[in-house]
């Protein structure tokens, strides 16, 4: 298994890298384990390789509208970190999103959806309570909701709780900018940040 912030600095050297030509890009072999696993909104128009500027197969991919957990999310993450032998999860989340605005409008006007899209809405709020958030835009929600969103992946998971304790995994909760899709972290989680030994970092 690869080390937590190895694994962080090489996608971040890759985001940097987006909109360059990628020399040589060709798929994965398929012996070769994913670098990273990456949570991110299905409202986002680019996919996670190409934030991170990543070959095909180099990540492994979980998505959900409004980043709404359920247990194939954590069953997902959980092969991701386990089988796999990821050392590192990103909660992506990304400017501009269509999810966290119908939270914003649920929270500021009581206009709260039906269906399914009412429980992504319900887990958006509660990030915005538990952060003590402003939530005076789309943006304050969104940088809420990924790093509660990152946190309680320990809370709903003791397997990847377990490895972020040993040192084996490590949670970067980030979004994309909504011009130039350049990645800023919000709160990293275990062995990933500046900071030596520091199991949780504000950014």
């Amino acid at each position: 298994m690869s080390d937590p912030l190895i694994a962080w600095q090489r996608l971040r050297a890759g985001n940097e890298r987006l909109g360059l030509p990628v020399v040589g890009h060709r798929g994965v072999p398929m012996e070769e384990r994913p670098v990273a696993a990456v949570f991110r909104c299905a409202d986002s128009g680019l996919a996670s390789e190409t934030v991170f500027g990543q070959n095909a197969g180099a990540l492994a991919e979980v998505s959900t509208w409004g980043h709404m957990v359920d247990s194939g999310v954590i069953a997902s993450l959980e092969y991701a970190v386990q089988t796999l032998e990821v050392p590192l999860i990103v909660v992506l989340g990304h400017q501009d999103c269509g999810a966290m605005r119908t939270a914003l409008r649920a929270w500021n006007d009581a206009d709260m959806p039906t269906g399914a899209a009412r429980t992504m809405v319900e887990q958006a709020m509660g990030s915005i309570v538990r952060r003590g958030s402003c939530a005076d835009s789309v943006e304050t929600v969104t940088c809420a909701h990924v790093v509660e969103t990152g946190l309680g992946l320990l809370e709903r998971s003791p397997v990847i709780a377990r490895l972020v304790d040993a040192g084996r995994c490590g949670i970067v909760c980030a979004t994309t900018g909504a011009v130039d899709n350049r990645l800023r972290a919000y709160a990293t989680v275990g062995s990933v940040g500046e900071v030596p030994d520091s199991l949780l970092e504000c950014v």
